[in-house]
């Protein structure tokens, strides 16, 4: 098979796309064909590696995880003999948060894991984008967000960002969003009620408050962001801040037992793919997708991926057919 393969850390040039070994799936396991699968920032980090410690867990020297992505969408092309509850022929969407392995033509999944049917009426290409949405998903539910709370998203218009605005409106939240201001259109039609431009006003000075504080590109700060909070307020962030403050942070709001900050580890389960599909069948939710590459062309994604601009997601077209 065909894919994206890493030997060594680098910068998007590592990545040569060549023949791997087709995997063989195990007996509680499915092989999928990967029709589409997205590059984000998790896989710039793990490429990179950044930030440096997580060496320690994906290799010193080397990487021992050798072809990224962790979100995908395709066609079960095999099942294990104790596989029950999936055939040849389904169409499936999910997480490989352990081993990785999207950016190929094929990989294996277990049938316990992140993977369910695919949405009635999506298209590979708009199942596959599911890394944002789930560390969205994963620190709106620590926030126990429900109707009526009011929340602010710095950082609105990335995979996290478009996914935190729509499923905080589907929990029955009030949402204020931070982006740039050629992109208010874009998330005001994704359902913020309210959109600050913070290239012509200081979000943090805007003299309001709020239940929760969502960072969604980590270019923020607790620090900066308190007075946005009210007396029982939450920040948290996707990224660990300067010096890992976001983490620290929230170790010591759990020692205090304030609540402050909160760093919700990553965790999938095969709950948050069903939770994902009912959003999207239901019209709540939809991948926004800024550009498509070939499986070929995927050290360009990698690259653009880099500059920062991206808006929503970038997808990987593994193969032609959809």
């Amino acid at each position: 098979m065909k894919a994206g393969i890493n030997t060594r850390y680098g910068g998007p040039d590592v990545v040569e796309v060549r023949s791997a070994p087709k995997p063989e799936p195990k007996e509680n396991e499915l092989l999928v064909k990967v029709h589409a699968t997205t590059v984000n920032r998790t896989d710039c980090g793990m490429r990179t590696p950044y930030p440096f410690f997580i060496r320690a867990f994906i290799g010193l020297r080397s990487p021992k995880l050798n072809i990224l992505g962790l979100d995908f969408a395709g066609e079960v092309e095999s099942v294990g003999s104790k596989v029950s509850t999936f055939k040849p022929g389904d169409r499936v969407f999910g997480l490989s948060p352990d081993t990785c392995g999207a950016h190929a033509e094929y990989l294996c999944a277990p049938e316990d894991g992140p993977i369910a049917s695919m949405p009635a009426g999506a298209s590979f290409e708009e199942g596959a984008p599911i890394e944002g949405a789930w560390y969205a998903s994963l620190i709106l539910k620590a926030f126990g967000l429900k109707p009526g709370h009011k929340i602010l998203i710095y950082g609105a218009t990335g995979a996290i960002g478009t996914a935190a605005v729509q499923l905080a409106k589907s929990y029955g939240s009030t949402v204020t969003a931070v982006c740039a201001g050629r992109h208010v259109g874009l998330v005001e039609s994704i359902g913020a009620d309210r959109v600050i431009d913070y290239e012509a006003q200081d979000f943090t000075a805007i003299g309001e408050t709020f239940d929760y504080v969502l960072d969604a590109v980590g270019k923020s700060s607790y620090f900066s962001c308190r007075r946005l909070l009210k007396p029982s307020g939450v920040f948290s962030a996707t990224d660990l801040g300067p010096w890992g403050q976001v983490a620290l942070l929230s170790i010591w709001s759990s020692i205090v037992r304030s609540g402050r900050v909160i760093f919700p580890l990553p965790r999938a389960s095969k709950e948050f793919i069903e939770f994902l599909r009912a959003r999207i069948e239901a019209g709540l939710y939809r991948a926004v997708i800024d550009r498509r590459y070939a499986l070929d062309e995927i050290v360009e994604a990698y690259r653009y991926v880099e500059t920062g601009q991206k808006v929503g997601n970038v997808v990987i077209k593994v193969t032609s057919s959809d």
